[in-house]
């Protein structure tokens, strides 16, 4: 556990408190900014941390004990913590017990709901995600959520489909077993005789059974809490971020703005203060959503990119979010 060592820092104060239960070091970059240049006070609860530092949140006072030391969350930013994400994540395999994980889940749950602030917010997930969009007037593929592909197929009715498993890495640790994870494109007549790759892995568990959709840009699109940061991602297949990184090409760009007025759309509905969403625009410029994630990485965007603008704006958007509520 890591925290700022303030002066003002004290016993009951109102503080920052990031909590990462996976992998990928966004919180710790948010951290240093908040703890050096932002002058916040910033607690960093890391995932190897949990087991070994004791807690307690007093459920009248708010009042969050880490270690011995009160403080009052003003902003909580927790990160993958679902039971499953924690059990999947675990180090050493098999420290977390499903029970284990699920009495975290619902204690991190609590701790973020005492705090004036949490993020990222809304707790929209999954392919509900494209129904609500459909609502709300943003086109989105037609889906089907199947184990069965080909009948999934026929149901969908495109001539080009995407079979892919949401969030696979977060849940399978070992990368040896992605392989029957990986999202493939096959035609429809492919699927409905024996596809390969995820589709031909689905009937063990439902999978995203999707409409290919022609288009001319694929982007991935930072919300912050209002503020918008695009990048325009190239690459050869949709598994290629995991099989091959190197073929895939990021590049910072202007937000379109009919893309950027759907972001903000979907996030003002669901209450998203922070969101990574996954776009494409088609031929005429009419934005097509494919999903949003509350947990989203972006530090491999920026690497690719050499552009980190998203890790300056996370941090302030924490810095504005703990000065407007931390009294």
């Amino acid at each position: 556990m890591s925290r700022s060592g303030h002066a003002e820092d004290r016993d009951g104060k109102s503080v920052v408190v990031l909590v990462n239960c996976a992998g990928g070091r966004e919180l710790e970059i948010v951290r240093d900014a908040l703890t050096g240049p932002l002058e916040t006070p910033t607690v960093l609860i890391r995932q190897d941390e949990l087991l070994s530092t004791p807690m307690a949140l007093d459920v009248d006072t708010g009042l969050l004990d880490i270690a011995g030391r009160r403080v009052r969350p003003a902003v909580v930013w927790v990160r993958h913590s679902s039971a499953c994400a924690l059990v999947a994540q675990a180090r050493p395999p098999g420290s977390m017990t499903p029970l284990r994980a699920e009495s975290w889940s619902g204690f991190l749950r609590q701790v973020a709901s005492a705090a004036t602030v949490a993020l990222p917010g809304g707790t929209v997930a999954g392919p509900d995600q494209l129904a609500l969009a459909r609502g709300l007037g943003v086109r989105t593929p037609r889906t089907v959520v199947t184990n069965d592909v080909p009948a999934g197929a026929r149901e969908v009715g495109a001539p080009t489909l995407v079979v892919k498993t949401p969030d696979f890495r977060l849940f399978e640790a070992d990368r040896r077993n992605w392989k029957a994870y990986l999202p493939s494109v096959v035609g429809r007549e492919a699927a409905a005789g024996g596809p390969t790759g995820a589709a031909a892995a689905a009937g063990d568990r439902p999978v995203v059974v999707q409409e290919y959709v022609a288009h001319a840009r694929e982007l991935r699109v930072y919300q912050l809490d209002g503020g918008i940061c695009a990048f325009e991602v190239r690459k050869p297949d949709p598994s290629s971020l995991m099989t091959d990184p190197d073929s895939v090409t990021v590049t910072r760009v202007d937000c379109p703005r009919p893309v950027a007025e759907a972001v903000r759309t979907l996030c003002a509905a669901w209450d998203l203060r922070y969101g990574a969403f996954d776009l494409l625009v088609s031929d005429t410029g009419e934005p097509v959503f494919l999903e949003a994630n509350p947990d989203g990485d972006w530090l491999w965007f920026e690497r690719k990119a050499r552009w980190h603008g998203v890790s300056f704006m996370a941090a302030v958007m924490v810095r504005e979010l703990f000065v407007r509520n931390a009294s």
